[in-house]
């Protein structure tokens, strides 16, 4: 894991406690809604994530570091 990962990472445990989030605090973190959510991981895009039994899907913190210092380029 990248440097900034790890504080993406660090910064996010802290606000959660946990190392994965729900879909609803997924689509708060990133502003989407989660139907948008829904309809990335359909299309194969977005951040990583493990779905549990019958649909409740949840996102790793550290897929979510991984995924913003992929995506987001700082200035």
């Amino acid at each position: 894991m990248s440097s900034e990962a790890k504080v993406i990472f660090d910064t996010l445990y802290a606000k959660y406690k946990r190392v994965a989030i729900s879909k609803k605090e997924m689509a708060r973190e990133c502003g989407l809604s989660i139907s948008t959510l829904d309809r990335l991981r359909r299309a194969g895009q977005g951040c990583s994530y493990i779905q549990q039994g019958q649909g409740d899907v949840s996102y790793p913190l550290v897929e979510l570091a991984k995924y913003y210092t992929n995506t987001i380029q700082t200035l």
